[in-house]
């Protein structure tokens, strides 16, 4: 059992060693707010968790954790309240080794003790810390990647520009709120926004360092194991079928000006009988040879989404055509909740909720699992209407234009509400890349695609990470535009193991 001292407890204090100390530690924990009673324990795994380090004789069996004081707080900071940060590097001391060993040493950490600040003049300084003593709050720093709390701060700052001055011309004499805080096209928070991207941060899993950190100071391994996720997301269940003769005409008119490689397709399509996005031929085929998938319906009734140019019915033929030949399991499938306007709560939630009964309907099976179109993640407010679904399970944690750790994380966890300050019972499941992000916001091409995978893949299979990816129908089907993305697909699905053997 761990024993932690904090001079104050809270939801956030209990939230994050459950996290931490529970879930990925898989240790049990006490917190005392008495002192003497956690000097005189003979407890033998003893954390003091406090602004100030003690004296050594009072920490002469116990390690020390910098408090910055975040995690004993009920409200959220304004965009004024500055993070420190810098690259801490750890002093690795072989006669005092865990029974493990840390696979790396060097540590991008917030939240810094004073006192080391006035030691470091810069951060390109090298400053080194210990095992006994960690000078910087790493709890802090894993909740606040966790609940996302700089995104929290953007909602609040993005709602300040409006009452004060609509053309946005005084922007920049507002307090906390910088010139650039807005959203992009779509409503989302931006990911040049966040603070793990503006420092060249977002691609490394941040908190998860430092949960081995904090393992290896209490000599307790996180019980993490390495794992690849593929996850599709249907947007257009099919390029050609399933629309009406009036939509299908003039398709082809159009692609015969604009896109006439299309037309040989259209042509097989119709001759085999067989649409180069079925679910059946592309996406079922690939997902059911892996272990561990899911596969997420877009189903709305908006025209300007895809799937409603698709005829309701066909869909649910082709859905029907899927569960016949594949089967249909809870845990593979997932709703994709078409785009709402954030800011209309009741409409979303009845566009969600009908969606959701739709896709059980077709599929006869309760869906437990989401993520949201267009990655239009708004804290708190995505969240909220997702659990109000009956949905446990969340899987649009990573930014649509960049490849990365969008909550410091490769693992699931418990989604904090900052606004209501509790846990809930919501699961958080992070990607990292996405086919889209790649080639349509980065223009990337496949093959250097597939590096940058498989370097991500090399350095969570290190720490017992999970990659977990999206791609769609369309990228899978190696058709126009998406030739040679089907080799990405596959090898980001593949074991870095097996790569390295095949090298």
């Amino acid at each position: 059992m761990v024993l932690l001292f904090t001079h104050q407890n809270s939801q956030r204090v209990h939230y994050i060693f459950n996290e931490v100390i529970g879930a990925r530690l898989g240790e049990t924990f006490q917190i005392t707010t008495d002192w003497s009673f956690f000097k005189a324990s003979n407890n033998k795994i003893k954390i003091a968790y406090t602004d100030f380090q003690p004296l050594d004789s009072d920490i002469a069996d116990c390690i020390w954790v910098y408090n910055d004081g975040l995690l004993h707080e009920n409200f959220i900071r304004d965009w004024s309240a500055t993070v420190s940060k810098n690259l801490l590097h750890f002093n690795h001391q072989p006669e005092a080794d865990s029974s493990f060993s840390l696979p790396f040493y060097q540590f991008e950490t917030l939240f810094i003790s004073p006192t080391l600040i006035n030691n470091v003049p810069t951060s390109q300084s090298k400053a080194v810390f210990s095992k006994k003593s960690i000078p910087f709050d790493a709890f802090s720093e894993i909740f606040w990647c966790l609940s996302r709390y700089e995104e929290y701060q953007w909602e609040n700052a993005h709602k300040i520009p409006s009452t004060i001055d609509d053309n946005r011309k005084n922007l920049p004499q507002v307090v906390g709120v910088p010139e650039l805080y807005s959203p992009d096209i779509h409503g989302r928070y931006p990911a040049k926004q966040s603070l793990l991207f503006q420092n060249g941060w977002l691609e490394i899993p941040i908190a998860d360092k430092l949960i081995w950190l904090i393992g290896y100071c209490i000599d307790k391994k996180p019980i993490d194991h390495f794992e690849i996720i593929p996850t599709a997301d249907i947007d257009m269940a099919m390029r050609f079928g399933g629309r009406s003769l009036f939509i299908r005409t003039g398709s082809l008119i159009k692609d015969f000006f604009l896109k006439p490689i299309l037309i040989l397709e259209r042509l097989n399509a119709v001759v085999s009988k067989k649409d180069p996005y079925q679910m059946d031929i592309t996406t079922m085929p690939f997902l059911t040879s892996q272990k561990n998938h899911k596969i997420f319906v877009l189903n709305h009734r908006k025209r300007t989404d895809k799937n409603k140019q698709i005829q309701t019915e066909a869909l649910g033929l082709e859905l029907g055509r899927v569960k016949k030949i594949y089967g249909a399991k809870t845990e593979h499938w997932g709703m994709h909740p078409s785009w709402q306007d954030e800011s209309n709560e009741l409409v979303a939630l009845r566009e969600w909720q009908w969606e959701k009964a739709e896709l059980e309907k077709h599929l006869e099976i309760p869906v437990l699992h989401s993520r949201l179109h267009f990655i239009h993640l708004r804290l708190p407010k995505s969240y909220q209407i997702i659990k109000q679904l009956g949905i446990v399970n969340d899987w649009s944690m990573g930014y649509p234009e960049a490849i990365g750790f969008r909550a410091g994380t490769s693992k699931p966890y418990l989604w904090y509400d900052l606004l209501e300050e509790k846990s809930t019972e919501l699961f958080v499941h992070p990607f990292c890349i996405m086919d889209v992000t790649c080639k349509n916001y980065l223009n990337l091409s496949h093959e250097l695609s597939t590096e940058i995978g498989t370097t991500i893949k090399q350095t969570l299979e290190m720490m017992g990470g999970s990659f977990c990816f999206i791609f769609h129908n369309e990228s899978i089907s190696n058709s126009f535009p998406w030739k040679g993305w089907k080799n990405t697909i596959i090898n980001w699905a593949e074991n870095p193991k097996s790569q390295k053997t095949q090298q």
